[in-house]
């Protein structure tokens, strides 16, 4: 790596000089930049990749090629597994990864690690002393090449492990990955596995059958916690359902919905219901309008402001003396 800048050099003619890019004579006196035993135009010393000057800026040489500092790093550094950026200059490799040498350290204890003493553990680089202290996990080894399946590689097939990349999508075709889904013994990338499942009407997702607890009710699939009432949205569970126009309602809902109100205390009547004089009655609002007495829906009544009036009450003096006051 290195800054490319200016050369006071010129040219003086006592030596022929050819530019590295276009191949041209240099001319007398003209100024050129000088890399190694390479001559450049000034207006030649440009990046491979996107063409862009590099006098006055940071390049790289690399294969007979020079390149700005972005697509160098873009082309051929690695990328540090743990800080996420380019690698430049001394790198460690380790477990088919590679880091910065500040930042190849346990995970958990913070110790400077190397290449021989390092341990890959759940995701983490431990280092010995820390991998011991662990709890061991099962170590598996691919049916197919008998190499050791680290974690985030592996897929369960047929009971048997195996490297998830050895495995290509039964409909797209595609390299899968840890994963991948089984429907009967055909193996599916996440994406064509959703297509072979069912909707949940409510949420519009698809519906996991292998994960998922669903049901199939008024010819639609639902999640299970997803099948509610449409008035309250308390979920079923499994409990009964009424429907109406396409729509779910539990019981509550439902009667209040169909059923009768009370003219007296405004309940939903779920039970027996009077009806007299337009009205509705639950049986224990259906008293008489003088004595307050609770009625047989048997009982003759007369009508009085709407409301019902026992036998005893009509042939009662005193009450109809109260009566013609009260009509005066």
């Amino acid at each position: 790596m290195s800054s490319a800048r200016i050369t006071e050099q010129r040219n003086s003619g006592k030596r022929k000089r050819c530019c590295e890019r276009c191949k041209e004579e240099l001319e007398l006196d003209e100024p050129y930049f000088l890399l190694g035993s390479a001559s450049w135009h000034m207006r030649c010393f440009l990046c491979a990749q996107c063409m862009d000057p590099l006098v006055g800026t940071t390049y790289f040489q690399f294969e007979g090629r020079i390149y700005c500092e972005h697509d160098f790093n873009r082309l051929y550094a690695p990328v540090c597994a743990k800080c996420d950026k380019f690698v430049i200059g001394q790198v460690v490799h380790s477990s088919n990864y590679s880091f910065h040498l500040a930042c190849f350290t346990c995970d958990e204890c913070d110790i400077q690690l190397n290449s021989n003493g390092a341990y890959r553990y759940h995701g983490k680089i431990l280092c010995f002393s820390c991998n011991q202290t662990m709890p061991k996990l099962k170590i598996y080894n691919c049916s197919k090449c008998r190499q050791r399946v680290e974690d985030e590689d592996l897929l369960m097939y047929q009971h048997e492990p195996y490297h998830a990349y050895h495995f290509k999508c039964t409909t797209c075709k595609k390299v899968l990955e840890a994963d991948a889904r089984t429907v009967k013994d055909e193996l599916f990338c996440p994406r064509c596995f959703d297509f072979q499942c069912e909707v949940c009407f409510d949420c519009k997702k698809v519906i996991d059958p292998q994960i998922e607890q669903s049901l199939f009710s008024m010819n639609k699939h639902w999640h299970i916690h997803h099948f509610r009432c449409f008035t309250c949205a308390r979920p079923f569970n499994g409990h009964e359902h009424y429907e109406k126009n396409g729509q779910a309602y539990c019981r509550d809902d439902f009667l209040e919905l169909i059923g009768h109100h009370c003219f007296i205390c405004d309940k939903n009547v779920t039970g027996a219901v009077i009806h007299l004089f337009g009205k509705a009655f639950c049986p224990s609002c259906y008293r008489c309008r003088g004595c307050d007495k609770i009625l047989h829906y048997k009982d003759k009544v007369m009508e009085l402001d709407m409301m019902p009036l026992c036998k005893k009450c009509i042939g009662n003096k005193t009450f109809q003396k109260s009566l013609k006051y009260k009509n005066q």
